[in-house]
């Protein structure tokens, strides 16, 4: 269906069913084609892309806490030795597009698609960490054989997002954790995001009460968690992360 259909459809209606449609019309950039919904189409999990092409599934993912919720009390119970691990993401800039000042412009699944989007490689550790990732890239900005960078697509993007004079963007959560719980938290996340959507090169390792679960319900787990995340990551402004000699002398000036 065009748009002047639509909008000669919206004046043929009364004023309030007019008002109402009009909010819905706008509430997304949606595009029509014989009345279907043009949907999302990703490298995603089936259950993860449902949350981005319908409203019910994406209402849902309130009800997929509750997976957070045992996970974490299962821990708290029984692993509460060396909680010194977090998680953290690694995401591209040129895709969120300062989506936090963006975001009150935009239905939240809007949002939600284009923070999954965003993000490029998952993983835990504890201290510095994903610095780590920067510190070999930094290695490689110079690097003219394609070869030596293929053999690492995480390295690879983050080059091409600092020669695009861009940073990297980096979250860490889930902080104070046993280093089992942010392996299952990982390896979740990974399987709600889909192995051909990341640069992670194998899949995550499951511990403890996770082991029980079934494939879908590792990936609800996935997106509560990752929908967590994005809930930080709106909280706080973009901060991008260069090369290190280009941050000195950041500082300096």
């Amino acid at each position: 269906m065009s748009k002047l259909l639509v909008f000669n459809f919206i004046r043929t209606i009364p004023l309030q069913l007019r008002n109402n449609f009009k909010s819905k019309v706008n509430a997304r950039p949606i595009s029509y084609s014989l009345g279907t919904l043009h949907k999302h189409h990703t490298n995603f999990s089936s259950e993860l892309e449902k949350t981005i092409n319908s409203e019910i599934n994406f209402k849902n993912i309130s009800n997929l806490i509750k997976f957070v919720r045992q996970h974490s009390k299962w821990y708290r119970e029984n692993d509460y030795i060396n909680r010194h691990y977090f998680n953290y993401i690694l995401l591209d800039p040129r895709v969120t597009n300062n989506l936090r000042e963006r975001a009150s412009h935009l239905h939240l699944m809007d949002v939600w698609y284009t923070f999954l989007r965003a993000i490029f490689y998952v993983g835990k550790g504890k201290a510095t960490r994903p610095y780590v990732h920067l510190k070999n890239a930094q290695k490689l900005v110079d690097e003219t054989n394609s070869l030596t960078l293929v053999k690492d697509p995480k390295l690879a993007l983050i080059v091409s997002i600092w020669k695009a004079n861009r940073g990297v963007l980096l979250i860490r959560a889930f902080q104070g954790i046993s280093s089992q719980d942010a392996q299952t938290r990982e390896a979740s996340i990974i399987d709600a995001l889909g192995m051909n959507h990341l640069t992670n090169r194998r899949l995550g390792f499951y511990c403890g009460r996770a082991r029980s679960l079934s494939d879908k319900e590792r990936k609800y787990l996935g997106i509560a968690l990752l929908y967590k995340l994005m809930m930080k990551f709106l909280a706080k402004e973009e901060k991008e992360l260069f090369p290190l000699k280009k941050t000195k002398a950041a500082m300096a000036a």
